[in-house]
This record gives C-alpha cells, sequence and structure tokens, in this order.
C-alpha cells in the first residue's frame, strides 16, 4: 500500500513540475521553452461554451475560443512577440497559480492529467483582470520526459471582457 502512495504521489508530483514550468515560461516570457514542452503534434484547444452548463466537444465541427492544432501554438507565439499582433501589442504581464494538478490515469507512456488555475493579467490597455480556468492534459512520455500533446482549457467566464490568446488563459 505505502509503495503504491508513493508511486501516485511521484506522478502527481512530476506533472506538477511540468505544468509549474509551463506556467513559468509563460509568465517570464521564455516563449522557446514554452514551446518545447509540447510534441511536434500538439493540439492546444478551448471550446466555447454551448450554453450554460456545456462546452463544444468537437473542434473540428464545432466552434471553439482558439484551436491550434500541429503545435499551432507556435504560430500564435510569432504573432504576438514580432508585434504583428495588434491586440496583443503592448504584451500584458500576466501570472498563472496552478494547483489542484490530479493524475487520472496513467499507463506508464501516457498521463491523463488535470488541474485549475487563476491567471491574473496585467495589461496597461485594460487594467488588471483575472480569470479560472480549468485544465485538461495528456501528456507523453519523450525520451523519458514529461511532453504536452493536448492542451484543453476550459474558460469559466460566460463573457469574455478584455483579450484572450494562449499567454492569459
Amino acid at each position: 500500500m505505502t509503495a503504491m502512495l508513493n508511486d501516485q504521489y511521484l506522478r502527481v508530483m512530476e506533472v506538477s513540475e511540468l505544468l509549474a514550468r509551463e506556467a513559468d515560461h509563460i509568465d517570464r516570457r521564455e516563449w522557446k521553452e514554452w514551446v518545447d514542452l509540447y510534441t511536434p503534434d500538439a493540439v492546444f484547444w478551448m471550446p466555447a461554451w454551448r450554453n450554460e452548463d456545456e462546452t463544444t466537444q468537437d473542434p473540428m465541427q464545432e466552434i471553439s475560443l482558439i484551436y491550434l492544432p500541429d503545435r499551432g501554438i507556435e504560430d500564435r507565439v510569432f504573432r504576438f512577440s514580432s508585434g504583428d499582433s495588434y491586440a496583443s501589442t503592448p504584451l500584458p504581464t500576466t501570472s498563472h497559480c496552478v494547483g489542484s494538478v490530479r493524475v487520472l490515469a496513467d499507463d506508464g507512456d501516457t498521463v491523463q492529467a488535470s488541474a485549475k488555475a487563476i491567471v491574473a493579467t496585467m495589461d496597461p490597455r485594460t487594467g488588471n483582470i483575472v480569470r479560472g480556468v480549468w485544465y485538461d492534459y495528456e501528456l507523453v512520455r519523450v525520451d523519458g520526459e514529461l511532453k504536452i500533446k493536448t492542451k484543453k482549457v476550459t474558460f469559466l467566464e460566460r463573457v469574455i471582457d478584455g483579450t484572450v490568446d494562449v499567454y492569459n488563459v
């Protein structure tokens, strides 16, 4: 029993460390390091709310707030870090506080995990905004290291006030 609990604890700690590194890279604007946490075929998806109780389920057939397949976050990073995204200029500062990390399944190669976060965005144009999000991840082991294959961000606001992009959710 103790060995099983130790294994579960170590898995949660490994996932927690990855999610903390992801948040820190975003907040410090270490874009290359952030993108490197993702697999080359990674999907970043933020579904829209279908109604008060459920989100859209299929990004290929329903509307999404953000849908970036094949590590499309690289394209977004290029746009907002090069100044080509007017909505992100100047780029706001952020602080991601990630917690409630859970490992839902782990077969040794693939890990299903979830977490919750509060994201504070300080934008000189619009002021300060604090948002809540839920994260669902599919993580895979690549050369012994966990990488993000899928990140689903459930945005808890029903009415969006301000800019929403990959760096502030």
